[in-house]
């Protein structure tokens, strides 16, 4: 059977620590996430400055919440997190929904996303026994579309209508993706990544984007 993380912990990958967020976390370094047009679709959020009191209350509202996680990407030695993972689980039936945003766009590119999966996927599918994983995807949203193919996961479901934008309130389609631990693990280390940029050069392609 599948276990629920403990209240506290921390996944560690070569380059990075993941781990729940807290108010502290709160920064004016993130406030300009959700102006970003990838994360506003991803999120189905409105474009707007997220200010450092409406990261405080969103990180708060994961607290003491047992099947639901807020896991920030955090690169070693660093305070400020670069994305996050959100994490529902349902125990009994051993499945996890992900959602994933790489908010600091200096880091796409680069591997991050890849580097900071594997280690959530194999402590919650290794550690913690979960057997399967799903996310829901937009079908405008064909680069991670392919990251998911790429990674072995398979399309099981496309729900018609069942999105309201909240940008303009029209109804939109929605890809259910899904994948099995054994799956998973076959592909961990085979699948093709897109080849990794410096930091430098995700800077230099960031400059000018929205």
């Amino acid at each position: 059977m599948a276990s629920l993380p403990p209240p506290s912990f921390v996944i560690e990958s070569e380059n990075f620590t993941l781990r729940p967020m807290v108010r502290d976390d709160a920064s004016p370094a993130l406030e300009t996430w959700t102006e970003d047009e990838i994360i506003i679709e991803m999120l189905n959020a409105y474009r707007k400055r997220w200010s450092v009191a409406e990261q405080v209350a969103y990180f708060a509202s994961y607290e003491g919440r047992p099947t639901r996680y807020l896991l920030g990407i955090f690169p070693k030695g660093k305070s400020e997190p670069i994305g996050f993972f959100i994490i529902k689980l349902r125990q009994d039936d051993a499945i996890m929904l992900v959602t994933h945003v790489l908010g600091n766009k200096e880091w796409r590119g680069t591997g991050a996303s890849r580097e900071a999966s594997i280690a959530m996927f194999d402590y919650f599918f290794n550690t913690l026994s979960y057997a399967k994983a799903k996310c829901n995807v937009r079908p405008v949203n064909k680069a991670m579309q392919w990251l998911l193919f790429n990674g072995g996961w398979r399309i099981e479901a496309r729900l018609h209508q069942h999105l309201r934008e909240k940008t303009t309130g029209a109804r939109a389609d929605v890809i259910v993706f899904g994948i099995l631990a054994d799956e998973w693990r076959a592909k961990r280390d085979s699948a093709r990544t897109v080849p990794r940029r410096s930091r430098a050069r995700a800077r230099a392609a960031a400059v000018g984007r929205p």
